[in-house]
Formats: C-alpha cells, sequence, structure tokens
C-alpha cells in the first residue's frame, strides 16, 4: 500500500491545506505524521499517490510558508518505508 502525506510545521496550515483539498473534490484525510518523516507538526494530509501531480499544483497555490515536505509512504512486511 502507497499513499502520500502532506506535512506542515502549522496545524492551522494543515487544516487549511486539508480543507482546500476537500473543497476541491479531492480525497483526503488528516493523520498523524509518520515518525519515520522526522518532520512537521505531528499532523499531515494523506491521500492517495495518484493525486500527486494536485497536491504539488495545491501546495504552490497555497503558498502556505510552514510546508514541510510531501512524503511517499510505503507498507512493506508491516514495515512502514518514508
Amino acid at each position: 500500500m502507497e499513499y502520500i502525506v502532506v506535512a506542515f510545521r502549522s496545524r492551522a496550515h494543515t487544516v487549511k491545506f486539508f480543507e482546500f483539498l476537500r473543497s476541491n473534490g479531492v480525497a483526503v484525510e488528516i493523520v498523524n505524521t509518520p515518525k519515520e518523516a522526522g518532520v512537521g507538526c505531528g499532523l499531515s494530509v494523506k491521500t492517495s499517490k495518484n493525486n500527486l501531480v494536485i497536491i504539488k499544483r495545491a501546495v504552490h497555490l497555497s503558498a502556505l510558508d510552514s510546508y514541510a515536505g510531501t512524503f511517499l509512504i510505503t507498507n512493506i512486511s508491516g514495515k512502514r518505508i518514508v
């Protein structure tokens, strides 16, 4: 299973980004940031890896200065790889 998480250094920006994507029809959820990523406020926006192009554009358009990164998460044999 692979998915993307988008991390911010601000919880408010995480929620704002989540709301922006959701209001534009992108399937997203707020999750705990994987500890393996080692960044952010503790919350991230999770979505399908198929939405990567949309996510990149949305990050650019949102201009949220607390953006910490976009990470591909893969689960292999029960181990999370970031």
